[in-house]
């Protein structure tokens, strides 16, 4: 049965559901993404098909099956500045307050779009089901239709 295991990477995940409940513990990320050279990006990842994903809580030896409509936040590490995009993308970072459910998170997004769609608007209504949020050292990916209000940041 081996043979029939998908190569993985493991990525340390602190997740909190929509009931408050939180988990901490591991995702497998496919070692091959499809978008690029190397391992599956979280953000490739949790916004990917699929409705259940594999969860090993800490201190666990048993995984547990969590769906992703039940996911409020899922948080990870922030990938170095210089591993966040290709020198050839020009991004569009927005300072945000972003409130869904009982979280209130602040960090900056960074909009991947053609200048006439660089609203912060036009970026949360694309189709993706998870917003990706960075604030410091941590990358937070929020579930969209449990926001309530995103506020700009306009800096002074």
């Amino acid at each position: 049965m081996r043979d029939f295991r998908v190569p993985t990477v493991p990525l340390a995940t602190e997740i909190q559901c929509v009931d408050g409940t939180v988990l901490r513990g591991t995702v497998y990320l496919s070692a091959d993404s499809a978008v690029q050279a190397g391992p599956m990006l979280p953000d490739e990842w949790i916004n990917g098909p699929g409705m259940f994903f594999p969860f090993l809580p800490t201190h666990s030896e048993a995984a547990i099956l969590v769906n992703k409509s039940n996911v409020l936040t899922l948080s990870v590490a922030a990938p170095p500045d210089d591993a966040e995009q290709a020198p050839e993308l020009a991004l569009l970072v927005q300072g945000v307050v972003v409130e869904a459910g009982t979280a209130r998170l602040e960090g900056s997004v960074a909009i991947d779009m053609p200048d006439y769609r660089r609203r912060l608007v036009d970026y949360l209504n694309r189709p993706e089901p998870f917003l990706a949020l960075k604030s410091g050292t941590r990358l937070h990916f929020v579930r969209k239709d449990c926001i309530s209000r995103v506020a700009e940041v306009r800096e002074t």
